[in-house]
């Protein structure tokens, strides 16, 4: 038992320095290839969203509904223009994302630097080589500090922190939202043709293909909802992760740090800023926020 315990913390230590290293060479690779990475990576990733929500509107919009709905009937025309409102406001919110400057440089010259009475809150970045605010840390793909930094999002080709996270959210709502919209033309259209479980592999074994003409487009029906079902788990669940950081008060960078939960009404206001929910309505709908990221109130601990 004691050869056990002596071999299993042998074990574990060398994992342990196994990701030290890998860690190591993974941030070595992007200092010196940084550059590269951002120009390939960015570009690749919008193509690939632009490309998707692209299919998913015209085969959604243009077939699916076609298929299960009166061409000329009213709600024909309803999906159609709530498709094309969420469409609208997934770019939107991607766009304002992208364009959103969240870093400490974008702050005000006078506000670079802490007031008199703050500056022991505010901590110093060796690779920026200045004192920066509480809660902002420096990306290695932006390669300056955001303010608030939650994560870096590629498809945003921006970090997301302080003055973007509406837009982050909000965009993840309405992915949400649009690929909801679509399971549920694609599930119908599915049952309509009974096609749910054609393109389970076990079913294809013993299926005789030969009794169902129809059976390539049955495959082709069910696998794409397959890949729907895909496409809206994932931001519902990186929604609602996000959501749940939002009413903590924490970050993805430091998760499990709660110092500045406030209380969820006040939380949400710091980053939906003061029409709150308003904003999952419109990008382009303002909600100042109640502070410019330098400064937060922590939680008062009795």
């Amino acid at each position: 038992m004691l050869r056990f315990r002596v071999t299993l913390k042998s074990v574990c230590a060398c994992c342990r320095r196994m990701c030290f290293r890998a860690e190591e060479v993974f941030h070595r690779y992007f200092q010196l290839h940084r550059i590269k990475v951002v120009r390939l990576v960015h570009p690749f990733s919008a193509i690939f969203l632009l490309c998707l929500i692209g299919f998913l509107f015209v085969y959604e919009l243009c077939y699916v509904l076609p298929e299960i709905t009166d061409p000329h009937g009213i709600g024909h025309k309803l999906c159609w223009c709530l498709g094309i409102y969420t469409v609208l406001n997934i770019l939107g919110n991607w766009c304002h994302g992208f364009m959103s400057n969240t870093s400490v440089e974008g702050l005000p010259p006078d506000r670079q630097h802490p007031v008199t009475g703050e500056a022991h809150l505010w901590h110093y970045c060796s690779t920026c080589q200045k004192v920066v605010p509480p809660r902002s840390w420096h990306c290695r793909l932006c390669n300056v500090c955001i303010l608030k930094r939650d994560h870096h999002c590629t498809f945003f080709a921006n970090c997301v922190g302080h003055n973007n996270q509406r837009y982050f959210l909000a965009f993840l709502f309405h992915l949400s939202f649009g690929s909801g919209q679509a399971l549920v033309y694609n599930g119908i259209l599915n049952w309509k043709n009974k096609a749910f479980l054609v393109s389970d592999p076990l079913l294809l074994i013993y299926r005789d293909r030969t009794q169902d003409t129809d059976f390539n487009w049955k495959y082709t029906i069910a696998n794409l909802f397959k890949l729907n079902l895909f496409l809206f788990v994932v931001p519902v669940g990186m929604f609602i992760f996000q959501m749940i950081m939002v009413h903590r008060n924490s970050t993805c960078y430091e998760i499990l740090d709660r110092s500045y939960d406030v209380g969820w009404r006040r939380n949400m206001d710091m980053v939906l800023g003061k029409r709150r929910f308003w904003i999952f309505f419109s990008p382009t709908i303002a909600s100042p926020l109640p502070t410019d990221g330098t400064r937060w109130c922590q939680k008062q601990i009795v």
